[in-house]
């Protein structure tokens, strides 16, 4: 009597199993980023030299390859493996992503928030300046405040402000520097 029941109790185990597989789908897994907007604009055409562009990327109606825009006073680039120019006016940019070439040495902005790996960014005149990553490459004329966290960082400017950096192997070039807080080991700043 006791050999029906473990086999209807096998079978019914089987079937509890089987009913609790993921069903496969050719949709990706949706990624929800915490600073994400909770609406998006309806995507524009953007022409970057990759295809990789993120749903807060905005860009004008007809832009030239890698042309952003400012909306609402921030201008939002993200992603990996993009050339971006921008030559507006806007009070924030915030930079993320890995292998980002960016050209806003034209453009008049307030402050720039860059996190990622490998950025390369070109600036004019800006309030400040906060990087956050490892190996990013800035060229500015002048920035009111400097704050670098990360690994193996280069800004060079004409002027910089006052400057706070923490973590290693950074470096700092200006003709005209201001006051200098920083910890880690290996940076030179001057």
């Amino acid at each position: 009597m006791r050999t029906p029941a473990v086999v209807v109790g096998a079978i019914a185990l089987v079937a509890m199993l089987a009913s609790c597989t993921p069903a496969s789908s050719d949709q990706p897994d949706r990624i929800v980023r915490p600073t994400a907007p909770r609406t998006a604009p309806a995507p524009s055409p953007v022409s970057p030299t990759t295809s990789d562009v993120s749903p807060g990327a905005t860009a004008p109606a007809a832009p030239e390859a890698g042309e952003v825009s400012c909306v609402d006073g921030v201008l939002a680039i993200r992603g990996n493996d993009l050339d971006v120019s921008f030559t507006g006016e806007c009070d924030l940019v915030r930079i993320e992503g890995t292998a980002l070439d960016v050209d806003l040495e034209r453009a008049r902005i307030g402050r720039v928030v860059a996190s990622g790996d490998r950025l390369e960014i070109d600036l004019g005149s800006v309030d400040s300046l906060e990087v956050t990553g490892q190996s990013a490459d800035v060229d500015a004329v002048v920035v009111g405040a400097l704050a670098v966290a990360g690994d193996r960082n280069t800004v060079e400017a004409d002027e910089v402000g006052a400057v706070s950096v923490s973590g290693n192997d950074n470096r700092v070039e200006a003709d005209r520097l201001g006051a200098v807080t920083q910890s880690g080991d290996r940076n030179a700043i001057g």
